[in-house]
């Protein structure tokens, strides 16, 4: 059974995604999908886990709604290019994973 990593940005899709993940949890089990929300304890350094569940993971799915390239931050700057911004970790991680 592959393991699924579902990237995403809160600002931009979080009831869509919150749709997939219900979904994709019937089929694959708790176990066998990865959520922040779900998985990831408070107090946890997130970068850490992000990078370990991806590295465990088959498969990356990244949610793109269409404000995901332009949700900013509260000085108005675009969040993506904020090389530490979840989302774009997250990315970065999948893509540089060896395949």
């Amino acid at each position: 059974m592959p393991r699924i990593f579902v990237s995403y940005r809160r600002a931009d899709s979080i009831t869509i995604t919150g749709r997939i993940y219900d979904r994709l949890v019937a089929v694959f089990g708790e176990d066998g999908v990865f959520k922040d929300v779900e998985d990831i304890p408070f107090g946890v350094d997130f970068r850490s886990v992000i990078e370990h569940e991806i590295d465990q993971s088959e498969i990356v799915l990244v949610i793109i709604g269409p404000n995901w390239v332009t949700v900013t931050d509260t000085d108005g700057n675009r969040r993506l290019d904020n090389p530490n911004d979840f989302v774009r970790i997250e990315v970065e991680t999948a893509i540089k994973r060896p395949t």
